[in-house]
């Protein structure tokens, strides 16, 4: 099961050790990283494939070993004939969630199948990115697994059906959540304009 609402500004990619649980913020995405690619080397080739559809210019990564048990990530970019390497920490937030969605991608494979929740995955990615970045996590956990995920972003919620899309919302925080299927709810003409509105009544 992975539980994740990552801070992209507390990733380093710096890691201590191996793991296959990320943290919920996905701090120690480095040693998350490295214990996945331990459990499945193969697994690489997969995360190389999908950084390259989302970043043109994504060469490879590298986590060698500094210390005893410490590791550093950094990602090689190749333009023409000209290359750059990055630290991890210096990339943008946005960049730094297609590598975690990389890696929920080949969990879900590798040791899986998975339940993965993650809370609002479109929060630092650009308009244009949001939809693609959402059909892919739908496409790969369709095989196996399920994906459960949260949302404000009007291309997220426009990524999933009537069928498979849950309304949740409360009055006062004296009342508990109610939790309503879309397909169950009146809406007159364009979903998300109900919502600006405030026209959708649970």
């Amino acid at each position: 099961m992975l539980i994740i609402a990552p801070v992209p500004s507390r990733i380093s990619g710096d890691a201590q050790g191996e793991t296959l649980t990320p943290d919920r913020d996905v701090e120690n995405f480095g040693a998350w990283l490295a214990g996945v690619l331990a459990y499945s080397p193969a697994s690489y080739t997969q995360i190389d494939t999908y950084l390259k559809e989302v970043l043109p210019d994504f060469k490879d990564l590298k986590l060698p070993l500094i210390g005893k048990e410490f590791r550093s990530l950094s990602i090689q970019f190749q333009q023409d004939n000209a290359e750059i390497s990055l630290p991890f920490c210096d990339l943008s937030d946005g960049e730094k969630c297609f590598f975690i969605c990389a890696v929920v991608l080949v969990s879900n494979e590798a040791y899986g199948p998975l339940f993965c929740f993650w809370d609002e995955p479109d929060n630092f990615l650009s308009i244009s990115e949001v939809s693609h970045f959402v059909r892919v996590l739908r496409r790969t956990f369709q095989k196996s697994g399920q994906l459960l995920i949260s949302s404000h972003n009007s291309e997220a919620i426009y990524s999933f059906s009537e069928e498979n899309t849950l309304l949740m919302g409360r009055r006062s925080h004296l009342e508990p959540t109610i939790v309503r299927p879309l397909g169950e709810l009146q809406v007159d003409g364009n979903l998300i304009d109900a919502l600006i509105r405030n026209d959708v009544k649970l």
